[in-house]
């Protein structure tokens, strides 16, 4: 049968199979116009049951001539139609012409939200992350420039918590560098490769200038040199910064002995012994100092206990003060 869209006069070929009930509701896919269809009529009916211009008809000459312009439709009610089982199909002779169902698909309108969704997500989460890196990012990060950034972030925390970071960060950098090149120093001082220890010793104390270790070993390395004056030196800077650094006492004692101060020499000496009773080379090196000031008793003494702990050349001192 022929259905005429009463708004725009689009003319669509429906078989009867396709209408399921007495009256549908169907929808023209030109101007999107939604009418009802009486099974049964080759019109369009209104809900006042008038009937609707003919889609086309012939003339008296048998040609077919294009349909009068319809009126336009009224409000439809649902007490009057079925709810449509679905979209008709259309007929074979015109493919192109066919009906949608009135009701439209709300599914396709969720669907069209879900990539705004998913993409504001993905910003946010973004966003987070990125607020987060960046407050850690270091200054000998690969992404230094953008510690400018992070100073906006700082905004939202204390005085007091950016001084604390700030201090943080400051304490590492100055450990990071004092721990290379000290590890390096020792490296060169146990290949002999003086000159080159020195220099990291020396670049370790700039790093960090609070701690006793690179002073200990630079002032190691400054008696090797024969430079007395600058170990003792800073072996007086390892016990400042750490006095119960016993082993500076026994440098100084060393030094101390080598640069002829023999009193300064048994006083350092005396004190790393009080804490370390059992090292001969202590027992030894005092008892040159005692023999350099005359007092051959006390060092025959100390010569006696360092060999009994095993220092061979407190031995050999000890029998030739007898």
């Amino acid at each position: 049968m022929e259905i005429v869209c009463p708004a725009c006069g689009k003319v669509y070929q429906v078989r009867d199979e396709q209408l399921s009930g007495p009256a549908i509701k169907a929808r023209c896919k030109a101007c999107g116009n939604v009418f009802s269809i009486q099974k049964g009529f080759s019109q369009n009916q209104n809900r006042e049951g008038g009937s609707t211009p003919r889609a086309s008809h012939e003339s008296e000459s048998g040609e077919r001539r294009a349909p009068e312009p319809p009126e336009p439709p009224l409000s439809e009610e649902s007490s009057d139609t079925e709810d449509p089982g679905g979209p008709v199909d259309v007929d074979h002779h015109e493919p192109g012409d066919h009906l949608e169902s009135p009701n439209p698909s709300m599914e396709q309108g969720r669907k069209d939200y879900i990539p705004i969704v998913v993409l504001l997500a993905a910003i946010a989460a973004l966003v987070i992350v990125s607020f987060l890196g960046i407050k850690n990012i270091d200054s000998d990060s690969f992404f230094r420039p953008l510690r400018s950034i992070s100073q906006v972030t700082d905004f939202f925390q204390g005085r007091g918590a950016r001084s604390a970071r700030s201090a943080h960060l400051k304490k590492e950098r100055k450990n990071v560098g004092y721990q290379r090149h000290l590890s390096q120093g020792h490296l060169y001082f146990r290949t002999k490769k003086y000159n080159a220890a020195l220099k990291e010793y020396n670049l370790a104390i700039r790093a960090d200038s609070g701690r006793y270790e690179a002073y200990y070993w630079r002032g190691q390395l400054l008696g090797l040199r024969k430079e007395y004056q600058k170990a003792i030196e800073d072996m007086r800077q390892v016990l400042r910064l750490n006095p119960s650094y016993t082993k500076a006492h026994r440098s100084l004692g060393w030094a101390y002995y080598e640069t002829g101060k023999y009193d300064e020499a048994i006083q350092a000496l005396d004190r790393y012994i009080n804490a370390n009773a059992k090292d001969g080379w202590a027992f030894y090196e005092r008892a040159l100092a005692y023999h350099k000031k005359g007092d051959v008793p006390t060092a025959l003494k100390n010569a006696k206990k360092a060999c009994d702990l095993g220092f061979k050349r407190g031995c050999d001192v000890y029998k030739r003060y007898q």
